[in-house]
C-alpha cells in the first residue's frame, strides 16, 4: 500500500475519494508507472464512470480497466497502444471510446460486449481490418477511423443502423460491402484517399446522407441508384476517373443538391443543365477531358443559373 500511495500522491491522485466518476490520468508520463502500480490504482475506483489516459506513453493499457463496469467514457488518445485488453467487452456500459493516435494493428472481437458504445474513434493507427463483432454494437453513432490501411469492412456493417456520421478517409478500401445501405440515418459519410472503383447500387439506401465525400479514389463509374440519396447536398466526386454521369443525377433527382464537386475526372461533357438543379450553388470542373467549347458553354450555363465555379474542396472530405 506505501508504494501506491506514493504513486498515488505523484499522480495527484486522491484515494480517499473513490466514489468519484472521473479519473483523470492524462498527461501523468504513466508509460514510466510499475504494471502493478496502475492495475492497484484503478482497483481502488470501482465507480468511476470517465477515466483519461490521453498523452501517456503508455505501450497497453491496464487489464483491471476491464473491470470498471460502471465505465462510459474511456480516452486513450494519443498514447503508443499496440492492442487493447482482450476482456474489452466486459465494458457493457461504455458509450465512447476514444483510442485514436496510437498504433493498435487489431482489436479485440469482445469488442461486440460494449452494446451501449456510441461513439468510437480509432483514426491514426493501423488497422487492417474490423472485427465482425463490432457490427453487434448497435447504438453507435459516430465511427471515425481516418488514417489506418482498412482493405475492407465487414459484411454485415450495416447492422450499424443508428449510424449518424461515418469516416474512414486515408485507408485502402477496395470496395463497399451491400449491407451500407441499411444506414437509413447516416447523414455524413467520407471515404476520401481510398481505392475505390465502384460503389454498391445499394447505396441508395442512404436516404438521410447529406455529405457524401469520394474524392481520391479511382471510380470510374456510379450506379443510377445513386438518386436515392434525396436529401443530399455535398457531393465531392474530384480526383476519381469517371466519364460520365449517371442518367438519374443528370435527370435533376438530387433536387437538394448544393455542391458538386467534379474536378480531375475524365468528364467530355456534364450531362445536364445546371439550372436542371434549382439548389445547386458550386460545382468544380477543371482537369477533365471537355474541350474549350464545352467548358466556356458550361461556363456560361453555370453562370445564367446563379452556379459559382470553385477551386479543389481540399479539406472538405476530412472535417469533423
Amino acid at each position: 500500500m506505501g508504494d501506491l500511495a506514493e504513486w498515488a500522491e505523484k499522480l495527484e491522485v486522491d484515494l480517499e475519494d473513490t466514489e468519484g466518476t472521473d479519473l483523470d490520468l492524462a498527461e501523468k508520463e504513466l508509460g514510466e508507472v510499475p504494471c502493478d502500480i496502475l492495475e492497484g490504482l484503478l482497483g481502488k475506483f470501482e465507480a468511476v464512470e470517465c477515466i483519461y489516459f490521453d498523452e501517456n506513453g503508455l505501450t497497453s493499457l491496464p487489464a483491471a480497466l476491464c473491470a470498471m463496469a460502471k465505465l462510459k467514457e474511456l480516452n486513450a488518445t494519443k498514447n503508443k497502444l499496440q492492442a487493447l485488453p482482450q476482456d474489452l467487452g466486459n465494458l457493457s456500459n461504455l458509450e465512447g471510446m476514444l483510442v485514436a493516435e496510437n498504433e493498435l494493428t487489431g482489436l479485440p472481437e469482445s469488442i461486440g460486449g460494449c452494446l451501449k458504445l456510441t461513439g468510437f474513434n480509432v483514426g491514426n493507427n493501423k488497422l487492417v481490418r474490423l472485427p465482425d463483432s463490432l457490427c453487434k454494437c448497435t447504438s453507435m453513432e459516430g465511427l471515425y477511423g481516418d488514417y489506418n490501411v482498412l482493405e475492407e469492412l465487414p459484411d454485415n456493417i450495416g447492422d450499424l443502423v443508428g449510424l449518424n456520421e461515418v469516416s474512414l478517409n486515408h485507408n485502402k478500401l477496395n470496395l463497399l460491402p451491400s449491407s451500407i445501405g441499411q444506414w437509413a440515418k447516416l447523414r455524413q459519410l467520407r471515404l476520401a484517399h481510398n481505392n475505390l472503383a465502384m460503389l454498391p447500387a445499394s447505396i441508395g439506401g442512404l436516404k438521410s446522407i447529406k455529405g457524401l465525400f469520394l474524392d481520391y479514389n479511382r471510380l470510374q463509374r456510379l450506379p443510377e441508384e445513386i438518386s436515392g440519396m434525396e436529401l443530399l447536398e455535398d457531393f465531392n466526386l474530384e480526383d476519381n476517373s469517371l466519364k460520365k454521369l449517371p442518367k438519374s443525377l443528370c435527370q435533376g433527382k438530387l433536387t437538394n443538391l448544393k455542391g458538386l464537386y467534379l474536378q480531375n475526372n475524365k468528364l467530355e461533357a456534364l450531362g445536364f443543365k445546371p439550372k436542371l438543379m434549382p439548389a445547386l450553388r458550386k460545382m468544380s470542373i477543371a482537369g477533365n477531358a471537355m474541350s474549350k467549347e464545352e467548358k466556356a458553354s458550361l461556363q456560361a450555363d453555370m453562370k445564367e443559373a446563379g452556379v459559382v465555379e470553385t477551386e479543389k474542396q481540399e479539406g472538405a472530405s476530412s472535417s469533423g
